[in-house]
């Protein structure tokens, strides 16, 4: 796929990954509208740039990264960073809200489906669309279920296993984000 420019708009909550601490699925869309999926991008990634001041939010702002095709993933948006140190990123602009969100928009809102029926349609075969933007004619309610903020005991566990090869490696398990 080679160097692409992505408008960052969604990160999921962090998940425990024996390869890379902790990873978020990380989604937004491409200059032409079209969404994208990035996985795997460690959280730790995402937060070291907010901290260093390269990024002032994660939601809404440009970057520039090689991407291949996850060969694993059969939805046609899933693509990993070639390089997975993420080395090769660059940061570009953040999206702000000024004018009614109107840069964002512009963004973000090339194909919205109003259609339940024609966005379950698209996810199957041949187009197996698993990513989009979807405005309901009809909103009958909300419901929000509390949750618990803490991990499985497997995902504490995996937490506390130091990386004796990192630079820099610490003696203490980072905490939970």
């Amino acid at each position: 796929m080679a160097r692409k420019r992505v408008l960052l708009t969604v990160t999921t909550y962090p998940l425990p990954s024996r390869s890379y601490e902790e990873l978020v699925c990380t989604a937004g869309v491409l200059e032409d509208g079209s969404w994208i999926r990035i996985y795997p991008v460690p959280l730790s990634f995402l937060m070291n740039l907010r901290r260093s001041g390269q990024m002032t939010d994660r939601k809404y702002t440009w970057i520039e990264l090689d991407l291949e095709k996850r060969k694993d993933d059969f939805r046609p948006e899933s693509h990993s960073p070639k390089n997975h140190d993420l080395s090769a990123i660059t940061i570009g602009d953040h999206l702000g809200t000024a004018r009614e969100w109107n840069e964002r928009k512009q963004h973000c809102l090339h194909k919205v489906y109003t259609s339940m029926s024609a966005l379950i349609a698209d996810s199957q075969d041949p187009t197996n669309v698993s990513l989009a933007a979807f405005k309901p004619t009809v909103i009958h309610g909300l419901i929000i279920e509390e949750d618990k903020r803490d991990w499985k005991p497997v995902w504490k566990e995996m937490r506390k296993q130091l990386d004796l090869f990192a630079e820099g490696a610490h003696t203490e398990p980072k905490a939970l984000v």
